[in-house]
């Protein structure tokens, strides 16, 4: 029983002496207030206990602590720095904001190329009985290859007795065009009928049963030539040509013809050295003659000069007609000059030469289709002619050519009511030299695609040797054509020909002698016509067109008057 209350004093007695400094070890050292030193006192000291506790934990080091951790540089260290650089350089112009900046052309879409109709109709009918026709056939757009047919046909009546005329025309052609190389070459056929129904108002014939006329013309035609750079100043041209035609009328006439011609040319820097030959075989055939052998050799050797404000060519023209009765050498110059005094604006030119003209009887028809049989043929020979002139533009939109010439004719031909046949012509020629001369002068003004006009003028004076005047030969002749685009689908045009008073020779059919003749005088006349053609789709268009708007009776050839105001209309279709 003592023991157990010892024990309990034992434990009570340390429980009190622990229990301050347990508190005392939970204070945090920042929050410990420092006592004041003093002695305890002898009752104290005898009664506490005296006793030191360590306590360790994690050390956590203040800024205070910080400073005692110190490192100093190593000074000494030299290892060298060598960074790896990477450039990325930009192409790119400086761009000056002192100067003008020059526009840069953006590049445009591509166009779609237009839908072309490659084959073409028209078909239409006229007051004097007339009908029109036409057919064309092509094969497209092609950069190497193109060929086609076409067909035309024209008939007409007038009010006089048997005063009609038609016209057929059929061919077809091709080409061919290469790297180097370009072919050419055409087949073609006319067919023209019409009737002598001349009458004399005078009454100083008859002529009931007017007799008909008809000529055949077939031609055919083959070119080679080769394609050349024209800015190479060394370039080589050259060029080869097959012609020939057959042709006849209803009397019995026939000619024929082969042309063998070609050039050459060689340029060398500023000069160009070349030559044209021509060889023409001509066979005439009539009532009155078996055979007319007309065969002309032509030769045109030539050096051209071209500089910045001039351009000059110096030649020799040698013409040998050969074949026939009448063969003759000739050697005429062959020379130009071009010189430019404002350039775009004003230039002058001259031309010097002289030529044979062969006399045809293809060529006959178709200025006078009122040819009686056997005609005489002889070449017509321009000994001397000279031109002179200004051409230029007086603005973008106007361009201008006047001229004056000079030329001497040996056998000049000309037209002459037949002796016994009044109402069909014969061609005669006067063998002394003839003189001609005359002004020229052409206006082209198109201020837009919607408006355009052409016009030219044309004044001659002959000096004929024994002849009273130049038979049907006009001293003054204007033509001219307009053309208005009224919208995208209406377009109208009109034209204008007029011609000044002529003579005509006219033998008395009981005269044998040739200078027992009359002169008749065919008065000036003025032929205005004018056309509207509109487009109805892509497909289809319709025509109408006037001629001799003013009606007038004129002749051209004596007791031949015009067919008066005809109207013209009709479609046409593209496909």
């Amino acid at each position: 029983m003592i023991l157990k209350y010892k024990i309990k004093a034992f434990l009570s007695l340390g429980l009190i002496v622990s229990l301050p400094v347990f508190l005392q070890a939970q204070v945090k050292p920042e929050e410990q207030k420092p006592k004041a030193t003093q002695q305890p006192t002898e009752e104290e000291s005898k009664t506490s206990v005296t006793e030191e506790i360590e306590v360790v934990r994690e050390y956590k080091p203040i800024l205070a602590d910080a400073v005692k951790i110190r490192r100093n540089p190593d000074l000494n260290s030299n290892k060298a720095f060598n960074p790896r650089v990477r450039y990325n350089l930009l192409d790119k112009r400086l761009e000056l904001n002192s100067e003008i900046r020059t526009l840069e052309a953006q590049q445009l879409k591509p166009l779609k190329d237009e839908d072309l109709k490659n084959n073409y109709a028209k078909a239409g009918l006229g007051n004097l009985g007339t009908t029109l026709g036409s057919l064309h056939l092509g094969t497209g757009r092609d950069q190497a290859l193109q060929a086609g047919f076409n067909f035309d046909h024209w008939s007409m009546s007038g009010k006089l007795n048997q005063q009609k005329m038609s016209e057929q025309d059929l061919g077809v052609y091709g080409r061919s065009i290469g790297e180097q190389i370009v072919l050419d070459g055409k087949i073609n056929y006319n067919r023209r009928t019409n009737y002598f129904y001349g009458l004399d108002p005078a009454a100083s014939f008859t002529n009931p049963d007017p007799v008909k006329q008809r000529f055949n013309f077939i031609e055919g035609k083959g070119e080679l030539y080769n394609r050349v750079d024209a800015y190479d100043e060394n370039k080589l041209a050259y060029a080869a040509q097959l012609y020939g035609y057959l042709f006849n009328n209803i009397f019995e006439g026939k000619e024929n013809t082969i042309i063998v011609s070609g050039g050459l040319s060689k340029n060398i820097s500023k000069f160009q050295i070349g030559a044209n030959a021509n060889l023409d075989f001509t066979t005439t055939r009539d009532r009155a003659y078996g055979s007319l052998n007309n065969h002309i050799l032509k030769l045109n050797p030539f050096v051209k000069i071209d500089g910045e404000q001039f351009e000059v060519v110096a030649g020799i023209n040698y013409v040998n007609e050969f074949g026939g009765d009448n063969q003759r050498m000739n050697l005429f110059p062959a020379a130009s000059i071009d010189f430019t005094l404002i350039k775009n604006y004003l230039s002058v030119f001259g031309v010097l030469g002289g030529d044979v003209h062969k006399t045809r009887l293809k060529d006959l028809s178709y200025t006078n289709p009122f040819l009686n049989e056997n005609i005489n043929i002889r070449n017509q020979i321009e000994k001397f002619s000279i031109e002179g002139g200004v051409k230029g533009t007086l603005s973008a939109n106007i361009g201008y050519k006047a001229s004056v010439h000079y030329k001497t004719i040996g056998d000049f031909s000309y037209f002459v009511n037949d002796s016994t046949r009044l109402q069909a012509f014969q061609v005669e020629y006067i063998t002394e030299n003839s003189n001609i001369l005359g002004l020229t002068g052409e206006l082209n003004v198109q201020f837009s695609k919607a408006f355009r006009l052409d016009g030219k003028l044309e004044l001659n004076q002959y000096n004929l040797k024994n002849e009273l005047n130049a038979w049907y030969y006009p001293g003054i002749r204007l033509s001219s054509t307009a053309s208005f685009n009224i919208t995208e689908k209406l377009k109208i045009d009109a034209d204008v020909y007029l011609q000044g008073e002529t003579k005509a020779k006219l033998y008395t059919t009981s005269s044998v002698d040739p200078n027992d003749f009359q002169v008749r005088t065919i008065k000036a006349f003025a032929d205005l016509g004018a056309g509207a053609s509109y487009q109805i789709n892509k497909k289809f268009g319709a025509f109408l067109r006037v001629n001799n708007l003013l009606g007038t009776a004129y002749e051209r050839y004596l007791f031949y008057p015009n067919y008066g105001f005809n109207i013209l209309g009709g479609v046409s279709y593209g496909f």
